[in-house]
């Protein structure tokens, strides 16, 4: 819903602010503020998760994050919202995000033993997925009845519906801190001497330049969040474009959400599968050449399929991206290895935003997902043809392990952390 309603508001800025033809500029602007601390903190976050107890750093993180998005909904309820406070506040939450994300991720493969790993990726994909269905679709219902609530109570009745739902968004984030509370803790797996940070950075980095596998998975997934992802934050763009409101908008997000969820099952459906690698390649290649197809019709009809079977391809993509990351990872490097996912996901996806938007400002957003598009499909050819060890990528992890480190708890606690968490 917030990231409906915050993509709704920056347009709505730009009509407001008298420059609508600016509009995707403004949304690759937020982008930008986004991707500067991903990019400039996220090999961090990767150290202090291979370093602190992650359970107790999640409650930190996300804790953050509740307060973050509180400030931006009474800024907005109150009308005192602007697009500077906008980027500010994504800067803040991209930085929060730069610790939480690696240290999220790799607590996963300590709670399943390695033959539940890709199920686990996928159900947890599915977790986080699934509510984009119901959460844009939902927050496009809820703009004109929250407006009047909050116009009723004297609140500028323009934004006061968007600041309702990043409200709610705030109090999300209890339920998120109490499944962390009821899990046990989850201290450092090795006890050996601690190097210094910036040693720590560079083995790490040393690690996924040797593993050629894990090189090309990241190369990927830097070029797809850049050129390819970043269509689901330009969607209000499009929207306005095609000339639709708030709710045809929140149809074009639950459609992807639909596609993301179905990719998420598919994912985690897929656990026997063998060569992950192949797959990852053929997810690669029909995500681009759905991106291309989506660009290219201008019916919002069409469009609403087009947007389901692009997300069920790109969560079949990261699904196998991030399995791989992590089998073909040592516990003990999972969390520098996961940090740089983290990196290219919260400073190369709002970085492409930025791209794509100010491209899409010149020659319209929709021809700049043909672009993107065009260019990541060629680069997954080139893969293919040219990583005989992506391609022959199988199932079986690289590090063999015993179950993990985590002392017997009841089911059920484990089991309502496993799905808690603010995104993937």
């Amino acid at each position: 819903m917030q990231m409906f309603g915050q993509g709704y508001l920056v347009v709505q800025l730009a009509i407001r602010d008298g420059v609508p033809q600016l509009a995707p500029l403004y949304l690759g602007l937020v982008g930008l503020s986004r991707a500067i601390p991903g990019l400039a903190f996220g090999l961090f976050g990767g150290v202090v998760a291979d370093r602190a107890d992650r359970r107790r750093l999640l409650i930190l993180t996300q804790s953050l994050a509740a307060i973050t998005a509180g400030t931006l909904a009474i800024l907005t309820i109150t009308g005192r919202i602007d697009i500077v406070q906008i980027l500010l506040l994504g800067a803040l939450n991209s930085l929060i995000f730069a610790f939480d994300a690696p240290t999220r991720q790799s607590m996963v493969p300590r709670l399943v033993p390695p033959r539940d790993l890709m199920s686990a990726i996928g159900l947890n994909s599915a977790a986080f997925n699934g509510p984009q269905i119901v959460g844009p679709v939902v927050g496009g219902l809820l703009v004109l009845p929250l407006a009047t609530v909050f116009g009723a109570l004297g609140f500028p009745a323009l934004f006061a519906g968007v600041g309702g739902l990043f409200l709610i968004n705030a109090l999300s984030y209890v339920a998120v801190v109490v499944a962390l509370v009821f899990m046990q803790p989850m201290p450092v797996a090795s006890g050996g001497p601690q190097v210094p940070v910036l040693r720590s950075i560079r083995e790490g980095l040393g690690y996924i330049r040797r593993e050629p596998v894990i090189r090309w998975v990241v190369l990927l997934v830097a070029l797809t969040a850049l050129l390819s992802r970043p269509y689901i934050q330009l969607l209000p763009a499009v929207a306005h474009e095609q000339g639709v409101g708030a709710i045809e908008l929140s149809w074009m997000f639950g459609a992807s959400g639909i596609g993301s969820l179905l990719g998420a099952l598919a994912t985690a459906s897929l656990g026997n599968v063998r060569r992950r690698g192949m797959v990852l390649l053929v997810a690669a290649v029909a995500m681009s050449l759905m991106l291309v197809v989506f660009g290219a019709q201008r019916s919002y009809l069409v469009a609403l399929p087009m947007l389901t079977l692009l997300g069920f391809a790109t969560m079949v993509f990261l699904g196998m991206a991030n399995t791989l990351l992590q089998t073909r990872s040592p516990d003990h490097l999972r969390g520098r290895v996961m940090s740089v996912h983290t990196m290219v996901f919260l400073g190369f996806m709002p970085l492409g935003s930025m791209v794509l938007g100010g491209v899409g400002t010149l020659i319209g957003v929709s021809n700049s997902f043909v672009v993107g598009g065009l260019i990541v499909s060629a680069a997954a050819l080139w893969a293919a043809l040219r990583a005989p060890a992506v391609r022959a990528a199988t199932s079986e992890s690289r590090h063999r392990r015993p179950h993990p480190q985590v002392h017997p708890r009841p089911a059920r606690a484990e089991a309502r952390g496993a799905g808690g968490g603010a995104g993937d």
